[in-house]
């Protein structure tokens, strides 16, 4: 947490020695990983007058899918809150002041896209964000940056849209409130003639106020067409036998049950099929950097779950070295606590490969976009009895569609060919997994 001590001891009347200790302190966004660059505040967990403590925490932050509890710098009140929920903002701007009750908190400029705020003395309220200047004589008033923008694209006038943020300020959502019922203002000049009305026809049903692409959403958005813009993709599909699997899943599911209280399945078959043949096939387990290609030591597997507002891949570190007990103890933890929104940022970084199962969702086969910067993810699809030719004769066997996208700049057709085949054979006999 980067915290500047910007302004002096104060003391006031009636104050405790600690209460004299207080010093004000300005609460900057913090850089909680090396890839971060900005985030969006999604909860205060303070109010502007409530007192805190240091370690407490403070606010939550989300960046990189994750969602993060920030803790108070300092022991103090909250004087002023400057950035409002929702808010997207780059490290290292003030986010909010803490003080002494009596403590003078003048205006500052704190760094980053936001200031702090007017001063507050005496009582506590929330802090007025700086004016911005608009065309009508009347304005002063407070508006986020992205609040104007999207006025100044609809035509809408400042001055007739009440603001929900602190101290009045107008954010996004308010703007976009008022859009459906206040015309734009006119320009000056003679009137435009009207063009002929055109034939009535049955316009699409579009929604009122768009999806903010914001949180988990824009991280998706930004990583997805980066991968695209980048990554020179390939996608192979192998059909693979899982009766062994199936058979294999039947009788270890009784006792696991008995003993850890849930079955195994099929994903972690594969999770575990996956992570041995990226041991001995190491160059799907790479990464393409600026010196040349990166071959990594660890095999830390990511497994996709998807979410209501999303995707995030909680990483098995060290696969290839963990049993499919300990692999299915882990996907169901990692898998759980991504739902309820519980997942430390260390446990979705650093993955090498991706698994994203769509079967349970009825599909069949897919092309997965890669998770830059790994090399190559898996695709697998759903389960379902199919006719197959085994030893001359057409049988039905439960089969399922595996699909390998890679990087083509890091590994050529015919090797990546030879190690999904080699997740297939692990996954047609897996008991090999034991051995």
């Amino acid at each position: 947490m980067a915290i500047e001590r910007t302004y002096p001891v104060r003391r006031f009347a009636g104050s405790t020695p600690e209460d004299e200790a207080i010093v004000a302190v300005e609460v900057k966004l913090p850089k909680l990983a090396a890839s971060m660059d900005d985030g969006v505040i999604s909860k205060w967990l303070k109010a502007v007058g409530d007192s805190v403590k240091r370690g407490e925490p403070l606010f939550e932050v989300e960046s990189d899918k994750v969602t993060t509890e920030v803790e108070s710098p300092a022991d103090g009140i909250v004087r002023r809150i400057v950035v409002p929920e929702g808010e997207k903002i780059d490290v290292g701007t003030v986010l909010a002041v803490i003080a002494g009750v009596d403590e003078a908190v003048p205006e500052t400029n704190g760094g980053g896209s936001h200031a702090t705020g007017a001063a507050i003395s005496g009582s506590v309220a929330v802090a007025a964000p700086p004016a911005v200047e608009t065309a009508s004589p009347r304005a002063k008033i407070f508006v986020t940056p992205r609040a104007r923008k999207v006025a100044d694209e609809l035509g809408i006038d400042l001055n007739q849209v009440k603001g929900t943020g602190p101290g009045g300020r107008i954010l996004e959502r308010d703007v976009l409130a008022v859009a459906q019922t206040i015309t734009p203002i006119p320009t000056t000049g003679p009137a435009p003639v009207p063009p002929p009305a055109p034939t009535p026809v049955a316009a699409p049903t579009i929604a009122a106020t768009p999806l903010p692409l914001t949180g988990m959403r824009r991280v998706i958005a930004e990583r997805m067409v980066h991968s695209q813009q980048t990554v020179a993709e390939v996608t192979l599909t192998q059909e693979a036998d899982v009766g062994e699997v199936m058979k294999l899943r039947e009788q270890v599911s009784a006792e696991w049950q008995k003993l850890h209280g849930f079955k195994v399945s099929p994903t972690e078959v594969i999770v575990k099929a996956v992570a041995r043949a990226l041991r001995e096939h190491p160059r799907l387990n790479s990464s393409l950097t600026d010196t040349g290609i990166q071959i990594h030591t660890e095999v830390n597997i990511g497994v996709a779950v998807a979410l209501d507002e999303g995707l995030i891949v909680p990483v098995i570190r060290s696969a290839d070295q963990k049993s499919l007990l300990e692999i299915a103890k882990e996907v169901r933890d990692l898998s759980e606590r991504a739902r309820k929104n519980q997942l430390s940022r260390d446990e979705v970084t650093g993955g090498t490969f991706t698994v994203s199962n769509m079967g349970m969702l009825g599909v069949e086969a897919f092309t997965p976009i890669i998770n830059w910067p790994e090399c190559a993810i898996l695709g697998v699809g759903r389960i379902a009895e199919r006719a197959v030719a085994r030893d001359g004769q057409v049988v039905v066997r439960p089969t399922m569609w595996l699909s390998l996208t890679f990087d083509h700049r890091i590994v050529d057709g015919a090797p990546a060919a030879v190690f999904l085949s080699r997740v297939r054979q692990l996954i047609e006999s897996p008991y090999l997994l034991f051995v």
